[in-house]
């Protein structure tokens, strides 16, 4: 298999679809933890700027500022992370952001070309193949560090969905889509007005939201309860081409 490589293409040239595989890689294609498992993400683009004319499995795309990879510990049938390069010379202004509490409206212009690519990566996995719609955003309070997009489908069908923390992270307002922080940056009244979120709020979501179907909002009992109800629920569709190119879930926990 070959990356996609377009370091020397314009990523806002909406009239040339990209053209890309997914083929998830193995645990043990992923770089060996260096120090502590927080610093997994820094692992993965230290081996990204250290293979940069190889082939690497674990890199579905790479662009000159940014690279998506897929995620080692996947939640959904297609779990992607889009994140800036990390070399010296990286013009991105996103590049230093650990989380959405580093962003400001001057982050708006760069933000937006960061979440066009993630959308065009999840209509060209997409497909006439694949039929399942897709979430593109952050999650409020990240488990990890530097700032990185999720690009997953919606299903939640995965052997690494383990516990309940797994999936209210994706399908409730814990989970902060990418056109609700740019449309909060949008809405700044002033240069300098920033992200914050509301980290006590954004917790308690998490904790509190309940464990039920995303499709018929049936309860479940536990985790093992969920995954069997998602494999079988009778309200479970394939959404038609409108629902597959926007994601609308969630409401935002910003200042």
């Amino acid at each position: 298999r070959k990356q996609a490589s377009v370091d020397n293409y314009n990523i806002d040239a909406m009239d040339r679809p990209l053209e890309l595989s997914y083929v998830a890689p193995t645990k043990d294609q992923f770089p060996l933890q260096s120090s502590s498992w927080r610093n997994a993400l820094y692992d993965i683009l230290s081996t990204v700027e250290a293979n940069v004319e190889d082939d690497n499995a674990i890199i579905l795309f790479r662009h000159s500022k940014f690279v998506c990879t897929y995620d080692k510990f996947p939640k959904a049938k297609h779990h992607l992370l889009l994140m800036c390069r990390n070399y010296s010379t990286n013009p991105s202004c996103l590049m230093n952001a650990k989380s959405l509490n580093d962003l400001t409206k001057k982050h708006l212009d760069e933000l937006r070309e960061f979440h066009n690519l993630a959308r065009r990566i999840a209509a060209a996995i997409n497909g006439d193949a694949h039929q399942n719609s897709f979430k593109i955003g952050y999650h409020s309070i990240p488990s990890l560090h530097p700032l990185h997009l999720h690009i997953i489908s919606s299903d939640l069908d995965s052997p690494c969905v383990t516990t309940r923390k797994h999936i209210v992270s994706f399908s409730s307002d814990f989970f902060v889509t990418a056109d609700e922080v740019e449309n909060h940056l949008e809405s700044a009244f002033v240069d300098s007005l920033s992200v914050a979120v509301r980290a006590q709020r954004a917790q308690d979501v998490l904790d509190s939201y309940p464990l039920k179907c995303q499709y018929c909002s049936r309860s479940a009992l536990n985790v093992p309860d969920f995954k069997r109800h998602n494999q079988i629920c009778p309200k479970a569709k394939t959404p038609n081409k409108e629902e597959r190119a926007h994601n609308d879930n969630g409401h935002v926990q910003l200042n």
